[in-house]
């Protein structure tokens, strides 16, 4: 079991700490508080192998279009993977692909 810091957790998850207070409250993440330095900071406890439900539903979609992605990431209840230079957007039960990615002379 792993703990790590609320406020790393909203930044890890890209979530506001707000909305991980909220999941807290509801019950959905496991939390604990402990005094360092005189006051009150608040861990979130994860198991090694936890995945935000957005990320593993998308990793089962993924799965079964047989894609393996470098990344995923939500945005707005959405989720997306990036598979090389190319995005995919998954939203509910459909995934569709976006267009490629353009990169400068810079970037490379």
């Amino acid at each position: 079991m792993r703990k790590i810091p609320l406020g790393q957790y909203a930044k890890k998850m890209r979530m506001s700490r707000a909305q991980v207070i909220k999941k807290i409250l509801s019950g959905e993440l496991r939390a604990e508080e402990v005094m360092e330095n005189g006051k009150k900071v608040r861990y979130i406890l994860m198991e090694s192998e936890e995945l935000p439900p957005v990320q593993s539903r998308c990793e089962e979609i993924l799965a079964k279009m047989g894609v393996k992605p470098d990344l995923i990431f939500e945005e707005e209840g959405e989720c997306f993977a990036l598979v090389g230079e190319r995005l995919l957007r998954i939203g509910g039960h459909q995934a569709k692909w976006l267009d490629p990615i353009e990169r400068g002379e810079h970037e490379r």
